[in-house]
């Protein structure tokens, strides 16, 4: 019965101690092989993957780490930028919150160094890694938002904004600790993780937003100044408009102008032409002529029909009427020769239309 029972616990360690012996490497993980804690090999799922051998279980352990593209958010931060005050041209301090995630991944396998091993001996698992990332990030950060503005980060013309600009600077920028040793080279972000077996791939900016205490105080201004633009607009609306009203005043006054010169001149012509006209008619009857104007003086003079005139029946304004002309010849007038009158005293006046006589001394007209 012992045997039996020797013989289980044989094969079961044989088994245990086959199990632990045999390493499978998956692509997408690179393993760590440590003897008693010291490390002896590495393997990288990007040209080891595949089977493998190491001693069994505790001479050797294996710690498995993910190689994939790792991707983590930095907590909200607020800190501080300038921002220029237009009332006064000076920059002052704006509090802005900033959301940032970054993206990385384990340095991988080269032929300098083991940088799984160096992050083994740095970190030690992916969250420490991640704090540590954390913490550059930050106080990067800072360091550039100091030396910039918010138009840089905000403005209504893309080719003026500064943020992946900002966050390249933020990865590749060297910079000293700060410790006071002289002798300290200047590193960018990405130099410093590598040195800890990490690939920063990228950092990039989620959102950035006004804190709660001042967004009211920023809203504020942001409707400042596009009243202002506004008005701007507004101001240089009205300077076309009076520039377009003014030439069409312009226009408009000239092409009058010329109207009015074009008018003169059609008038003094067909005032000229009625002249030559009514000379040649007064040429050919001088005496109908004399009548007409006498007639058109009559029409003018008792046109509103309220005029009154008490004048004697001898007066030349009456001769017309006592002594009626007559055309000559039968009453046939040949053409181009002025009708002769002869004058009849005999004749009498026709009667008025509105019952007016005479007595020989005086008339009363209506």
């Amino acid at each position: 019965m012992k045997r039996w029972l020797v013989a289980i616990a044989g094969v079961v360690v044989a088994v245990w101690l086959v199990r632990t012996s045999i390493l499978f490497v998956d692509a997408s993980e690179s393993v760590y092989i440590t003897q008693f804690g010291a490390h002896v090999a590495t393997y990288d799922g990007s040209t080891d993957a595949g089977f493998h051998w190491k001693a069994p279980w505790p001479i050797q352990s294996a710690l498995r780490f993910d190689r994939r593209l790792q991707v983590f958010d930095v907590p909200t931060q607020e800190l501080l930028i300038r921002d220029r005050d237009e009332t006064t041209g000076q920059d002052k301090p704006l509090p802005l919150t900033f959301d940032v995630y970054v993206c990385w991944r384990l340095g991988g396998k080269t032929a300098e160094h083991d940088s799984v091993d160096q992050f083994v001996r740095s970190f030690g698992s992916l969250a420490k890694a991640e704090d540590f990332l954390r913490s550059l990030i930050i106080s990067r950060l800072k360091v550039e938002l100091s030396d910039m503005i918010l138009t840089q980060l905000v403005n209504l013309d893309p080719s003026q904004i500064r943020t992946d600009e900002l966050f390249r600077q933020v990865r590749s920028r060297p910079y000293r600790l700060g410790t006071g040793d002289a002798d300290e080279p200047a590193l960018s972000l990405e130099q410093r993780a590598r040195q800890v077996g990490i690939e920063v791939v990228d950092i990039r900016l989620r959102r950035f937003n006004h804190p709660a205490q001042v967004r009211d105080e920023i809203f504020a201004k942001i409707r400042e100044d596009r009243r202002r633009e506004a008005n701007n607009y507004r101001l240089q609306g009205e300077e076309v408009a009076a520039r377009i009203r003014a030439e069409g005043e312009l226009e408009a006054k000239r092409i009058r102008t010329d109207a009015e010169a074009e008018q003169a001149r059609l008038a003094g012509r067909a005032r000229a032409e009625a002249t030559r006209i009514l000379n040649e008619a007064h040429k050919q009857a001088p005496e109908f002529y004399r009548i007409v104007r006498m007639l058109d003086s009559y029409r003018e003079m008792f046109a509103d029909g309220k005029t009154q005139l008490i004048i004697s029946l001898d007066h030349p304004l009456l001769a017309l009427f006592k002594k009626i002309p007559q055309l000559s010849d039968g009453g046939t007038v040949s053409p181009g020769v002025p009708p002769r009158i002869t004058r009849t005293p005999e004749t009498p006046l026709p009667p008025t239309g509105n019952g007016a006589t005479g007595d020989g001394n005086g008339s009363t007209t209506k």
